[in-house]
């Protein structure tokens, strides 16, 4: 469960901009997002843009602020560098407070700057594969974006269970991740310990199935739970 190192996110948010805003700036301006019908190309870029000023006036407060939507630019050809200047102004902002310190999120248990730059590349990454469903994307940040998204789900009431277990395995790397459904939100670990479900995928296809970029297969096991977790794992 450990997290990659402090340089290898701030690398990979300026990348995966540059990726998402050329994958994005192919595509026609008002096209609608086939995975994220609700979008606009537009739209899928402004809410990632939206989502670096975001994290980068929490960082600056050091506490919560308004979420306010920062509309991308109407020309493709600079979505590029918007969402550049951006991910470079959100990593400055990391810098300046320092990865482990102290810092407001929404999550109780990960009150740190890194927290805020851990999750905007990897909504960086889901939303590249939302542009470009082709894309690739290295076999550790696929695994540590399983990791991040597990995290996130810890908060999710409708994950709530009674020791309930799930097993998700990559085929091409040694990860895997045991999850239990318990009263208080779901907890998790690495490790295969057996579960009442167990899905095995290689990683790239775990990650974008279980952000639901992916058909979601059928599982091994108790097919209710699959689908109570597919149901309940909603953003």
């Amino acid at each position: 469960m450990e997290w990659l190192a402090p340089e290898r996110y701030a690398a990979e948010l300026e990348a995966e901009a540059g990726r998402l805003g050329a994958a994005a700036a192919r595509l026609p301006i008002a096209t609608i997002v086939p995975t994220c019908p609700e979008w606009t190309v537009h739209e899928l870029v402004t809410h990632v843009g939206s989502g670096h000023h975001y994290a980068t006036d929490v960082l600056a407060a050091g506490g919560p602020v308004a979420y306010e939507r920062v509309g991308a630019p109407s020309d493709p050809d600079i979505w590029t560098p918007w969402l550049l200047d951006g991910a470079q102004r959100l990593n400055a902002a990391v810098a300046d407070r320092g990865f482990g310190s102290e810092v407001w999120s929404w999550h109780p248990r990960c009150q740190t700057a890194g927290f805020w730059l851990r999750r905007m590349v990897h909504d960086q990454v889901i939303h590249h594969f939302d542009a470009d469903p082709t894309g690739d994307v290295a076999p550790d940040l696929a695994a540590d974006g399983v990791s991040d998204l597990l995290l996130c789900f810890e908060m999710f009431e409708a994950l709530r269970g009674h020791g309930e277990t799930l097993q998700f395995s990559a085929t091409d790397i040694p990860r895997s991740w045991h999850v239990t459904l318990t009263s208080s939100g779901i907890t998790w670990n690495d490790g295969d310990h057996g579960a009442d479900v167990t899905l095995t995928a290689p990683v790239r296809e775990l990650l974008l199935i279980l952000n639901r970029r992916l058909p979601a297969p059928r599982a091994d096991g108790d097919a209710a739970l699959w689908e109570r977790w597919q149901e309940g794992s909603r953003f």
